[in-house]
């Protein structure tokens, strides 16, 4: 793979930038994330994400559709541990970035807009929890943390959202969106002139519209407690999931993404389509379709969750435990390493082609200190024996739990 060319500056602000080249591309992304997510300290739950959504409103209207008038595309998202605001576009770079700054930089919280807002993230969250998986989800969540944020839902709850005022969004601004947890990302096609320029307008905005100052968390973990839990739920459904603590989580290689990529290969190994498993518990009628398996890491802690549908979620939870503790050592394991370590590099590979995904990777590594190139390499290189040495110490003393539903009358 090729290794594309990266500018980057730090300014005295402390402000981030980076610029990566990609010559033949005629679209070019820009995008500024903030270190800063629904996880992360903050009076009310759904507060980061209220935020993104709000500060799209100006006092001219939506900003969205300056973006529009340009030809360009805007979008949000909110994360456990951070927020992005980004645009595409086809020319007109000066005048994007311009918006993106005014986006994120200019705040206009009043009354009646956030009186607005609220009922339809409200309303969001309702149109989630009509999802039998959420409750499962949920379940596993405050079995992971506890009473902590990451045990909610990234937009809060209802009561919550109804709480958030202008004041109290201004407060989570201020004390969040400063310069030093913020990092400004530009990829397309820029000649050495462009890429200058870029760099002298992004200072002045950052200087404009944030404050220079630092920015830090508290990274204290916060756990729940993880057992074998019987939702209640008003209809009969299948639903069924575990979720798993991984105490050793760490950097391996000096990458916590290689860590993430390894757990979730082992997972795939032992309960995916292709696993022995999968097939035995298929034939004897257990499962009525494949598991998702997700591996993830915040600055709240590391864990994995399993979701599928069973009829008999109390035998599949019992089987899915008993196949986690065996170790890794058989021939299918090492052809499944091989196979899904050639397959995550071919799709990384392809996916660096998509200028948005290219640039949320390298924003996010950017956060973290890391460089996806470098990881494609430690993986490319990792024999199978370092494979199953890393997993077991990743894997060791973690603890799992479980929930799925039972119907139950008079829940809502």
């Amino acid at each position: 793979m090729i290794v594309p060319k990266i500018h980057r500056r730090t300014f005295p602000s402390g402000f981030s930038a980076e610029i990566v080249l990609r010559p033949g591309f005629e679209q070019q992304f820009f995008g500024i994330m903030v270190d800063f997510g629904a996880s992360d300290p903050q009076a009310l739950a759904g507060s980061a994400h209220f935020l993104e959504h709000k500060l799209f409103a100006k006092k001219t209207g939506d900003i969205s559709h300056r973006f529009e008038a340009l030809g360009a595309d805007t979008n949000a998202f909110t994360a456990s541990n951070e927020t992005m605001f980004y645009a595409t576009g086809i020319g007109h770079a000066p005048k994007i970035i311009d918006l993106l700054f005014e986006l994120v930089g200019e705040p206009y919280f009043t009354d009646s807009n956030v009186a607005k807002e609220a009922p339809i993230i409200a309303q969001e969250l309702a149109m989630y929890q009509d999802d039998p998986q959420w409750w499962v989800g949920d379940s596993l969540k405050q079995q992971l943390f506890g009473q902590g944020l990451a045990a909610m839902d990234a937009l809060g709850t209802k009561r919550t959202i109804m709480q958030i005022t202008p004041a109290s969004l201004k407060q989570v601004y201020e004390e969040n969106y400063l310069a030093g947890k913020l990092h400004f990302i530009a990829v397309g096609d820029f000649s050495a002139n462009q890429v200058k320029t870029i760099f002298r307008q992004v200072h002045k905005l950052s200087d404009q519209y944030f404050a220079p100052k630092p920015g830090s968390y508290d990274h204290t973990q916060t756990t729940g407690q993880l057992g074998d839990e019987r939702v209640p739920y008003p209809t009969r459904s299948n639903c069924l999931g575990l979720a798993g603590i991984l105490p050793n989580f760490k950097k391996v290689l000096g990458s916590l993404d290689l860590a993430q990529i390894l757990v979730e290969i082992m997972l795939e190994s032992k309960l995916s389509v292709m696993s022995p498993w999968f097939e035995e518990v298929s034939q004897a009628g257990l499962l009525d379709n494949d598991l998702q398996i997700s591996v993830d890491y915040s600055r709240q802690g590391s864990y994995f969750t399993i979701l599928g549908l069973s009829s008999q979620p109390e035998t599949v939870i019992h089987k899915i435990k008993e196949v986690l503790a065996e170790p890794l050592m058989g021939e299918f394991d090492q052809q499944f390493f091989a196979l899904q370590k050639k397959n995550w590099l071919a799709r990384t590979a392809r996916g660096y082609n998509d200028l948005s995904f290219l640039a949320i990777e390298l924003a996010e590594a950017s956060l973290d200190g890391e460089n996806p190139y470098d990881l494609m390499e430690k993986l490319s290189q990792l024999s199978f024996a370092d494979y199953v040495t890393f997993v077991q110490d990743l894997t060791h003393d973690w603890q799992i739990g479980s929930a799925y539903l039972v119907k139950s009358k008079g829940v809502k």
